[in-house]
């Protein structure tokens, strides 16, 4: 989901279009004398309610829907111009101000505080009585629309056939270019009618997509597009202190300590509606920070905020991105004394990626009308955050957005739909397409069935010498309510086939609900066998390369059941059996005492139970598959429990272990993002080793955050432990301040691992001369195993580099007290 989210991202632009009898106007206001652009600067049509801001760039596009000849240009400091326009036309001007120069015989300066500061402070003081934090409930109904355009593109990109038949089929039906001259290829255009639900205490939200309108290259009308279109993913509250954008943390011009980030000039006083408002510009003292530039109305009766205009710096430290604009109008409802956004348009310029992907220009238009206060819904009502709703019976679909629309499509819109219809039909298209996702996915879409994933096509090892792996899964074409995900490999040096297959009912979508049976037959390592293959499919796929720690072939069956109770809670239940068999020296007594009943092998029966708790969580469903998206503010809770029964499935014995974990991300006003991830776990039981928990190391070349980077793999064993994994992301929060080393936009990581653990004298007993040898594993009751690391990632804007030390167990053979790992991140 991460990367389907990433994809429409990128690919989500717009450009504007007119409507015969419409004005429009566009182009740049420049100093006359300094030739510099000129942010901010107010351009409205004569005689018209019409008008806007230039962009950091002294950029305006303006359209009227009406006959209007004169364009008048205004900015504090300068003289204001008329410039005259041809009506019902579209005209590109360059507009010179120049400055407002009056000539004084004395100036005196006294100190005071800035007014601006006087007019903030009111604004602080009055966020708590308007901020839509503090009612209990609200709902209203949105209109979301998204059009989205290729417009950069490197000339590698530009002198392929692919491209230069899809700017064909656009120039056949009318050529498109954007204000700059660069051609514009449409590559999606979707419009959706939603109603927004929100609770307060508990913190609560869902969106019920009353119908949508979807149009795209590498998405169509499916579940997972028709979710992603509406207004969830796009909502702005200034009140906040900070933001999260692109899962990191901005700083608002409006926050409680604002006197800290940023500079404001008090520019104008405007008489809006009868009522005086205040108009102010804001910058952040560090241009490289996470903060905004730009502009925003305050009413002055209630000191709420009316309008606002924020945008990223030129210099905002996040890749990928020049530009990104939130314009936003608020409405006061005075009965409940709360704001609400009333219009939010937001702007993304996108840069081409890594001369692979096209740059690209995105506009999300959202209006807001119908709101209610006294209906609230109950708590189950919020258990899906996005649901879809069956289509409305009408007649005429047509007829239905033209009734429904907040706003009007513009004749350009309707000639998009049929330039994405014909471009999807060229056959280099498709194929491109089906490339894309199997990149970003690792799977390969192939009809009703899905090929995957590709990190496992393919490893070498010392057991299985050239190991050829194919897989795949069913998707939602074939079925809606099951799914088959399977794979067959085959290892030329053990001449052993290894297999999966995992048959998934899902038995309700809201709430979601599945039962599932796997059956598996394949060969892992023990010092892996923790870590889950679907979260850290190039870290497993990695680990089969080389020789193999501990290798044994393991058979297994399991029966899950899953199901989401309400509100970021969910419960599971399974019953697994297992047989194990490894491919190293190991064996073990069944009566220590008198070492008798000696084996080599076992099988274990099992019954599991589950429960997760995630508030405020927000997931997406995806064909058969349900998608966590965001970074979640609140902490994730995880308990799970496991009973070991002899004689269920024919296991061989009795035990009980208990595992529980905590994982949070913390955000730090002003100082970057932590991560943590905390799990203690319990083996109650004696067991023979390999049931116990094997701490995950890491001894290649690349970082993995589900290992200790300088732990060996089998290094250390315990029945009983607690860790702590602490990432602290600085967000160039410090080299920003670094001369020369600030223009590299390299972004500071710490890193701090801490495990400790024990193992019991009866386990370590039915360990026999595996424990504390060299061929052996090591306990950690004596202290902790400690490793702290630092790293500079965003390095070329796709590496990262970790340094590590080890500050523990520093005589144990073969480890490394200092090493280097390396990542590869595409990240924004």
């Amino acid at each position: 989901m991460k990367h389907f989210i990433c994809l429409i991202t990128l690919f989500l632009v717009f450009s504007h279009f007119t409507l015969n009898a419409q004005t429009e106007v566009y182009g740049y206001v420049k100093d006359a004398q300094t030739k510099e652009a000129l942010p901010f600067v107010n351009v409205y049509f004569q005689g018209t309610q019409t008008g806007m801001t230039t962009d950091i760039k002294g950029f305006f596009d303006l359209v009227v829907n009406k006959k209007a000849d004169t364009l008048v240009v205004s900015y504090i400091g300068y003289k204001t111009k008329k410039v005259p326009v041809v009506a019902n036309k579209i005209t590109e001007v360059e507009i010179e101000l120049e400055q407002d120069i009056i000539a004084l015989n004395e100036v005196i300066v006294r100190p005071g505080e800035n007014p601006a500061f006087k007019v903030m402070r009111k604004v602080v003081e009055n966020k708590s009585r308007y901020n839509k934090k503090k009612i209990d409930y609200y709902e209203m109904e949105s209109y979301t629309k998204i059009e989205a355009y290729i417009d950069k593109m490197t000339s590698t990109l530009e002198n392929r056939k692919v491209i230069q038949k899809i700017v064909a089929t656009v120039d056949s039906i009318a050529p498109l270019r954007n204000k700059k001259g660069q051609k514009m290829i449409p590559v999606f255009f979707s419009e959706s009618i939603s109603r927004l639900y929100r609770r307060n205490n508990p913190d609560l939200s869902k969106e019920e997509v009353i119908n949508s309108n979807i149009k795209g290259i590498l998405v169509g009308e499916n579940s997972i597009a028709q979710q992603f279109v509406g207004a969830t993913f796009q909502e702005y509250n200034f009140y906040e202190d900070w933001m999260v954008l692109f899962e990191k943390q901005f700083v608002s011009p409006l926050a409680n300590a604002w006197k800290l980030y940023y500079n404001y000039e008090l520019i104008d006083s405007l008489v809006i509606d009868g009522k005086m408002h205040y108009q102010l510009e804001f910058e952040p003292k560090n241009k490289q920070n996470l903060a905004f530039i730009g502009k925003m109305l305050i009413e002055k009766d209630s000191y709420t905020l009316k309008s606002i205009n924020a945008n990223l710096t030129e210099n905002t430290n996040i890749n990928y991105l020049s530009g990104m604009q939130i314009d936003q109008e608020m409405k006061l409802f005075k009965d409940q004394s709360i704001l609400l956004p009333e219009k939010v348009d937001v702007k993304l310029d996108v840069d081409p990626i890594l001369g692979v992907y096209p740059g690209m220009y995105v506009q999300f238009n959202i209006s807001y009308q119908d709101f209610t206060f006294d209906n609230p819904k109950p708590r189950d009502f919020f258990d899906v955050p996005v649901k879809i709703l069956p289509k409305p019976a009408v007649t005429d679909n047509a007829e239905f957005w033209q009734q429904k629309r907040h706003v009007p499509l513009s004749q350009g819109n309707q000639q998009i739909t049929t330039m994405i219809d014909d471009i999807r039909d060229i056959k280099m298209v498709k194929t491109y397409e089906n490339l894309l996702q199997f990149a970003l996915t690792g799977y390969f879409e192939w009809g009703k069935f899905d090929v995957g994933p590709y990190p496992y096509f393919y490893t070498f090892n010392d057991i299985e010498g050239s190991r050829f792996q194919i897989g795949g899964r069913t998707n939602e074409l074939l079925s809606s309510k099951w799914e088959l995900d399977a794979y067959l490999a085959y290892g030329e040096r053990d001449n052993e086939f290894k297999y999966k297959a995992a048959l998934t009912h899902i038995i309700s979508r809201a709430p979601w609900r599945t039962v599932s049976y796997t059956h598996s037959y394949d060969l892992v390592q023990l010092g892996l066998k923790d870590v889950d293959p679907d979260d850290n499919p190039f870290f497993y796929a990695s680990s089969r390369f080389g020789t193999l720690i501990k290798p044994y072939y393991s058979r297994t069956n399991q029966l899950l059941f899953k199901n989401d109770i309400r509100n970021g809670l969910s419960f599971e239940a399974g019953i697994k059996s297992a047989s194990i068999h490894p491919d190293f020296d190991f064996g073990f007594y069944e009566n220590t005492v008198d070492s008798t009943g000696f084996k080599n092998s076992f099988k274990t029966g099992e019954l599991k139970f589950g429960i997760r708790y995630a508030k405020g969580e927000k997931f997406l469903i995806d064909g058969n598959r349900k998608l966590v998206v965001g970074r979640n503010p609140w902490p994730i809770f995880t308990l799970d429990y496991t009973a070991g029964i002899k004689g269920l499935l024919n296991g061989d014995f009795n035990y009980h272990q208990v595992t529980a974990g905590i994982n949070h991300y913390i955000p730090y006003d002003g100082i970057g993002l932590g991560r943590v991830n905390f799990e203690a776990g319990k083996m109650f039981s004696t067991v023979p080793y390999p049931l116990l928990k094997v701490h995950t190391g890491n001894e290649g070349f690349f970082f993995s955050s589900a290992a200790f980077n300088l732990m060996n793999f089998y290094e250390f064993l315990s029945d009983s432990y607690v860790s702590l994994k602490y990432t602290h992301y600085f967000e160039g929060i410090i080299l920003n301040h670094v001369p020369l080393l600030k223009k590299l936009n390299w972004r500071l990581v710490g890193i701090a691992n801490v495990v400790y653990g024990n193992m019991s004298a009866e386990n370590k007993a039915l360990a026999g001369e595996e424990f504390g040898t060299e061929e052996g594993f090591f306990t950690l009751g004596d202290k902790p195993y400690i490793e702290v690391g630092y790293g500079v990632e965003n390095i070329l804007k796709v590496i990262r580099v970790d340094f590590y030390h080890r500050l523990t167990y520093l005589n144990n053979p073969d480890i490394s007290k200092f090493g280097v790992k390396l990542n590869f991140q595409l990240i924004l």
